[in-house]
């Protein structure tokens, strides 16, 4: 990539898509060709809903992966409270910041990919025209904007879309950090999961009603909070928050459910290997690889935790698990 973009320099787009992918891909196919017929729509039911997600062929894959790399991950976000869809930070990055808060408020965004239409993603390209290499971006706006947004909504399932939710909250999270850090707060963001803390209740108490203002003024009444999924909680009673726990002594630790498979998965692959089997639906690939999730998952989280395990049941195997050397 070093050699298609010269820091500062602004190239064409249909020079650096030519420099990218040479003759794998044809530029007026991705200036002018269908796009419909290059993607699937499925839907997966969960809980009396229906998500509809939609599943892109190789070429509108490729297509995406080029406007990431040249306009949308270039776009400005706030680095400092948002970590999803970001390269180098996870969940972790997103729950640290709160470990030594006693008081803790967390949110979720409505209907959060969808809520987000085509004007939202066009402000944010015009707003960004200085941060990419693409000379013409204005040109062919309305074509990007075709690629990414089906009908007038940002669709999940493109590899686009992530990355494009956060420089559009990117207003809304300057915001709120800004509020926050003026009541003595913490604010991050993974996604459409917001997290607020503090040493105690007063800064938090008027929290909710502020996020919802704010995200409404922000996206001009598209993205609300969901209400079902708002809630308070304390040190003293078991704060979880994206699938970690924050421990009462200040620090992130796994979450006792993780804890608990993790362990049951290590002592039937070392004592009962049918037993191991019967637990990941009798797929030795599909074991090997959430176990290895999970210790990887843990090793970023709670390294002390990592070692128990190492004692318990071996520096070898686990060893053998984080680094999936099976050979």
């Amino acid at each position: 990539m070093n050699n298609i973009v010269v820091a500062g320099q602004k190239r064409p787009l249909e020079s650096l898509f030519r420099a990218m992918y040479h003759d794998k891909f044809d530029f007026q196919d991705f200036v002018s060709g269908d796009i419909a017929s290059n993607y699937e729509i499925a839907h997966y039911k969960k809980h009396d809903k229906t998500r509809e997600v939609l599943k892109p062929n190789k070429k509108l894959k490729a297509f995406h992966t080029f406007l990431n790399l040249f306009l949308f991950e270039r776009l400005p976000v706030n680095k400092d409270v948002v970590f999803s869809y970001r390269k180098g930070v996870g969940t972790y990055d997103a729950v640290a910041p709160h470990a030594k808060s006693r008081r803790f408020f967390q949110a979720d965004i409505s209907a959060f990919f969808a809520s987000i239409n085509r004007k939202m993603v066009s402000d944010i390209i015009s707003a960004g025209q200085d941060c990419t290499p693409i000379a013409d971006v204005d040109v062919y706006k309305d074509r990007i904007l075709d690629l990414v947004c089906i009908g007038d909504t940002l669709p999940t399932g493109l590899p686009a879309s992530p990355t494009i939710t956060n420089a559009v909250l990117r207003p809304f999270d300057d915001s709120l950090e800004a509020h926050c850090q003026s009541i003595s707060a913490i604010y991050t963001r993974y996604s459409d999961d917001l997290i607020i803390s503090a040493q105690d209740q007063e800064p938090l108490s008027q929290i909710k009603d502020h996020i919802a203002l704010t995200l409404s003024d922000f996206t001009a009444g598209r993205l609300v909070l969901n209400e079902r999924k708002c809630r308070y909680f304390r040190i003293g009673g078991k704060v979880k928050i994206l699938g970690m726990v924050i421990l009462p002594i200040g620090q992130v630790g796994v979450d006792s459910k993780i804890r608990a498979e993790i362990e049951t998965l290590l002592h039937f692959y070392l004592r009962d290997r049918s037993k191991f089997l019967d637990k990941i639906d009798g797929d030795l690939d599909k074991g090997v690889e959430r176990v290895s999730g999970f210790l990887n998952y843990i090793n970023t989280i709670d390294k002390g935790y990592l070692e128990k395990l190492r004692r318990k049941y071996g520096a070898t195997i686990i060893d053998m698990f984080v680094h999936r050397s099976f050979e």
